[in-house]
């Protein structure tokens, strides 16, 4: 065994209190957000074309319904095409918008007492 196969990692520190408990509570609301998405989409006062139902219910539903589609498609084209340094800071907004929807989830689960 090489006594010098672990220098590359000698100027590693480890991380402090404060960015442990920011990674747990990024964890926490992401995984807030999952529970409550599949609690919506799966609970039992919905069937599976209940989307289907809201999208054809108004023209402005469609409308919204097919913006949504066209902001992912922007967003996959953009996120593919630039430099590895901008993917990484453009992959981050996934997991904003995901601990977004899981401060929505923990909020109404705080404040109606159901998801």
């Amino acid at each position: 065994m090489d006594p010098k196969q672990f220098d590359k990692n000698r100027d590693i520190r480890p991380d402090s209190g404060w960015q442990t408990l920011q990674a747990l509570v990024t964890v926490a609301l992401i995984i807030c957000g999952l529970i409550g998405i599949a609690v919506h989409m799966f609970g039992s006062k919905t069937t599976p074309f209940d989307w289907w139902y809201w999208i054809t219910a108004s023209p402005m539903n469609a409308a919204l319904a097919i913006l949504a589609v066209v902001v992912v498609i922007v967003f996959h084209r953009y996120n593919s095409h630039i430099s590895n340094q901008q993917r990484r800071n453009a992959s981050n907004l996934p997991v904003y918008i995901m601990m977004l929807i899981g401060v929505y989830f923990t909020y109404r689960l705080l404040t109606t007492g159901h998801w």
